[in-house]
């Protein structure tokens, strides 16, 4: 088996879909790795015995859940509850066939990007004044919360024996199968009909797939067969079409693919998981890092990709052929543990590329909702005593010894192209690069930085997709903490930096772009001296050309010059991003000069060196999160190289609150 996998990345240019550039590079992957050294990994923080240890095989008791729910009070309210809320649902048609879905993330506020949360008591919004997209995305989650009530009411049926939640469920999935063919294709992002997106028609047709075998043996044989031929084979066709790319959205089509095989016996499908250059094991051998990352970079997707997996795993454990996917059940288990290794020491998660605001590691409620295959101490002590279809069906084992996380530390992080710096109270986490276009930000040579647990630096991560502030903002270099050329950050991006310098003790960690623009070269250069986290940013012109060349750095502390005044006609740079700079004031500054940052009562000497002649912006930026706004500080000098020296400070002796 090969130790490397060559990647291939396409870089789109910004207005075009012609290749800019494409970089061809190694890295290596899991596929280098023994099962042992898999199933070793993190081994003091899983829980899992028996056969597929230290990972698990779920099961379905549904004899225990009827005592249970007969038995005990909470249960039983439990389930009374989740009866009245059906029983309510079930009273009226909730879906037409005549509805496109949309895409759930045009459900925004218009102003801020924030996706809105969807409930079924909304009103149907208007389809007009330019909100046929948000009215799109209100069918999009009408029609996933129907599908989440057909699984329910498929369960409530093995509980309770009610025959009126077995036809419910049953003529829905009639419905769905009788419209499928009747919901127009939509193409822009794979191949689907029942939503907008193959990625939303392979997860959610996984519920009604689930519903289909919880009803099996309750309805006639040729009533599933018409599921099968109308709705689940198309569906499984269309994901099939759609599969291309090392990505998130792959591993849910291979797993929708390779369940639907295994449901209804058909064999070309239910060994797609195994055996395709599409399934899921060839995708972990390709995509995961021996350190156990997932190449998109992006912690949210890895978790995304674990409830993928933890999907098939379940599905593959109540058919009985769990056993065919150990491997690939062990490497999943490293994937939800892995991040926990690049937390901050409060438990916040770095913020890589599309992300969700202000995450934690780990994620306990993904280690929770996948103990069922994926068992760690602390996913089952998190799950004691939940109420909830998984805790009633497969009840979470004991297990008294809750084992410390690993230690935060210094690591180079590769496959993350990351650092971590920890050093006295100092934390910071270093982007030098991108190993998928998927879901990139414009951001290497970024980082992230916290002293105890206070931020100085965080990133903001991203808001909607469907939000102009998502793609013309949040993604690029100006929202992140990068060196800019001409009020730009890296070009093309993804691409790839290195690593020159580690020293784990903090005393000096340098990354480098050799070509971080074209004719351009960046270096970022991190250190801990003393008190003070000390940033050294180098950028070079090898045509000797010379060119606005700066940094900028977003924070959410308050910003201050007393004395300084602001000088008149200075502009910032003429870019889609500054332009959402607001209430801005430009300096012209000396070759040394400071700021104070007060961050949550800590106060900081922010002090820059660098070029005689410095002009500096501090403006009110958007932000991912209440209260929507945070302080830009943009600092630029005109030559053909430049280096700035940054260093923070605490100062007085305050605690940190």
């Amino acid at each position: 088996m090969s130790t490397r996998t060559l990647f291939l990345l396409t870089v789109l240019a910004a207005a075009s879909a012609v290749p800019l550039q494409v970089l061809a590079y190694e890295r290596e992957t899991v596929s280098s790795l023994s099962d042992e050294e898999i199933r070793k990994a993190f081994a003091e923080l899983k829980a899992g015995r028996g056969n597929f240890a230290p990972a698990r095989e779920a099961r379905e008791d549904w004899l225990r859940a009827r005592q249970l729910s007969d038995s005990d009070p909470r249960w039983k309210s439990w389930v009374k509850e989740r009866t009245r809320e059906l029983d309510t649902w079930m009273g009226k048609p909730r879906d037409k066939a005549g509805r496109v879905a949309g895409w759930v993330h045009d459900y925004v506020e218009r102003k801020t990007g924030k996706l809105l949360k969807w409930s079924p008591k909304d009103p149907e919004p208007a389809e007009e004044g330019g909100r046929e997209k948000f009215h799109a995305a209100w069918i999009a989650y009408n029609r996933i919360y129907n599908i989440a009530r057909v699984q329910d009411a498929a369960r409530l049926f093995r509980l309770t024996g009610a025959d009126r939640y077995r036809d419910w469920a049953a003529s829905q999935l009639d419905f769905y199968a009788d419209a499928y063919s009747g919901f127009p294709l939509q193409t822009w992002n794979g191949r689907a009909r029942l939503m907008t997106q193959s990625l939303d028609e392979a997860k959610h047709g996984l519920i009604l797939l689930e519903a289909a075998r919880l009803l099996r043996g309750s309805v006639a044989e040729d009533r599933r067969a018409h599921w099968r031929d109308r709705l689940f084979l198309p569906m499984a066709e269309n994901l099939r079409q759609s599969s291309s790319g090392d990505h998130n959205i792959a591993v849910w089509h291979a797993v929708a693919i390779t369940l639907v095989g295994l449901e209804f016996g058909t064999p070309a499908l239910a060994d797609f998981g195994k055996r395709d250059e599409m399934g899921i094991s060839k995708l972990l051998s390709r995509a995961v890092s021996p350190d156990y990352f997932w190449h998109e970079m992006t912690l949210s997707y890895q978790d995304y990709v674990v409830e993928a997996l933890c999907q098939l795993f379940i599905g593959a454990s109540l058919r009985g052929r769990l056993g065919e996917f150990k491997r690939e059940l062990w490497i999943a288990q490293n994937l939800l543990i892995a991040p926990v290794v690049v937390r901050f020491s409060n438990g916040d998660a770095p913020t890589l590329n599309d992300s969700p605001p202000r995450r934690k590691t780990p994620n306990l409620k993904r280690w929770r909702e996948s103990r069922r295959v994926l068992p760690t101490a602390i996913g089952l002590i998190e799950a004691q005593g939940k109420l909830g279809w998984n805790n009633l069906l497969d009840p979470p084992e004991p297990d008294p010894n809750r084992t410390d996380l690993p230690p935060v530390v210094s690591r180079r992080v590769p496959g993350l192209d990351g650092v971590l710096i920890r050093k006295g109270d100092w934390q910071a986490f270093l982007r030098y690069g991108q190993g998928a276009r998927y879901h990139a930000q414009q951001e290497s040579l970024t980082y992230e930085l916290q002293y105890k647990n206070v931020w100085l630096l965080r990133d903001s991560g991203t808001v909607g997709y469907g939000s102009p502030l998502h793609r013309e903002y949040f993604r690029r270099a100006v929202a992140h903490n990068v060196p800019l050329v001409d009020g730009d950050g890296q070009q093309p991006w993804p691409s790839v930096g290195q690593v020159d310098l580690f020293d784990p003790d903090g005393a000096g960690i340098t990354v480098s772009h050799a070509e971080y623009r074209r004719k351009v070269t960046a270096s970022r250069k991190l250190a801990v001296i003393g008190d003070e986290f000390v940033d050294e940013i180098r950028i070079a012109r090898k045509d000797r050309s010379p060119k606005a060349l700066g940094f900028v750095l977003n924070t959410g502390c308050s910003v201050s010059a007393p004395g300084a005044e602001a000088s008149a006609g200075l502009r910032l740079p003429d870019t889609q991003p500054f332009r959402r700079w607001q209430n801005w004031a430009a300096f012209r500054m000396p070759e040394r000069w400071t700021v104070t940052l007060d961050c949550q009562g800590q106060r900081f000497a922010l002090q820059v060196q660098g070029d005689r002649d410095q002009r500096v912006f501090v403006g009110t930026v958007p932000d991912s999160t209440a209260p929507y706004t945070r302080n830009g500080l943009y600092v630029e000098t005109t030559g053909s190289d430049a280096v700035f020296r940054v260093a923070f400070k605490p100062l007085g002796a305050g605690a940190v609150r």
